[in-house]
């Protein structure tokens, strides 16, 4: 089992893990990770291949991510758990869920499905396709660069496209098709036998060419759906007018919502 590097502030016999998303870091979090730290032990990992670090040979796949993490909290006996995952970080923890005894609540953040088992292969050819049609570097600064859409976060954006596109290439990609391949072959399995808690926070969905764009209170957001087809347990949360990277947009307001859904559950662990 690999040992990847990760953030730990706080203290105490619970624990708040966040897992952050395809070519991002744990820093995306670092406003709940200054917060919750009053509560919790938090932790917030650097996934596998995200540190710059060359991964030839070394599995890629949201599985291994998954296992990854779970080698993290696993002696540490923690009582009780809450995962939250962004992006790509919401099959990593949907993966962990599947995984873990002393789970007490999932949160999910603004998180996608590319495919599902009967369009896996068009969504694959598509992906591929792009490969054969533009330069990767070109991809990723397009992708990165829809999830924002204020001009008071530039220097966000500016770091958040820079990091992407220091994620080794090879890895990159091949993290990407298994990710297609998840979605088609695993979420919902893992999904539909989920038996805890969901605070699903969400403020964008995914246009045809794969970018992001902002949704309003009175949107079917596929994803949304999906989730709650499959659980009555789930506490839904929409952001208007808001970019991918709400933990960052709105950094209050998801703490806030976060409390207010641990208080309600009776999961919050106030000193």
């Amino acid at each position: 089992m690999e040992e990847i590097s990760y953030i730990e502030r706080g203290n105490g016999q619970n624990c708040l893990f966040l897992i952050h998303g395809f070519c991002s870091g744990p820093e995306d979090w670092i406003h709940q990770i200054n917060f919750f730290s009053q509560y919790f032990t938090v932790l917030a990992p650097t996934l596998r291949g995200h540190d710059g670090n060359n991964v030839n040979n070394r599995p890629m796949s949201i599985e291994q991510l998954s296992n990854d993490c779970i080698n993290i909290i696993e002696n540490r006996k923690f009582k009780k758990i809450i995962l939250a995952g962004h992006s790509m970080g919401t099959r990593v923890a949907i993966d962990m869920a599947s995984k873990i005894k002393n789970l007490n609540g999932l949160i999910l953040v603004d998180g996608s499905r590319f495919s599902n088992f009967e369009n896996y292969f068009d969504e694959l050819s598509a992906f591929e396709k792009s490969l054969k049609n533009s330069n990767y570097e070109s991809i990723l600064r397009k992708m990165f660069s829809s999830m924002f859409f204020s001009s008071k976060f530039e220097n966000d954006k500016k770091r958040i496209v820079d990091r992407a596109i220091n994620v080794p290439m090879d890895y990159s990609i091949t993290l990407r098709r298994n990710t297609i391949w998840y979605d088609s072959h695993c979420v919902e399995n893992y999904v539909k036998n989920l038996n805890t808690p969901i605070l699903l926070l969400h403020s964008t969905k995914i246009d045809k060419e794969n970018g992001r764009i902002t949704i309003n209170n009175d949107d079917d957001v596929p994803y949304i759906d999906f989730i709650k087809f499959w659980t009555d347990q789930i506490t839904i949360n929409k952001f208007e007018q808001t970019g991918h990277y709400i933990t960052i947009e709105e950094p209050d307001i998801v703490n806030e919502q976060i409390i207010e859904w641990l208080e309600k559950l009776k999961l919050h662990f106030r000193q």
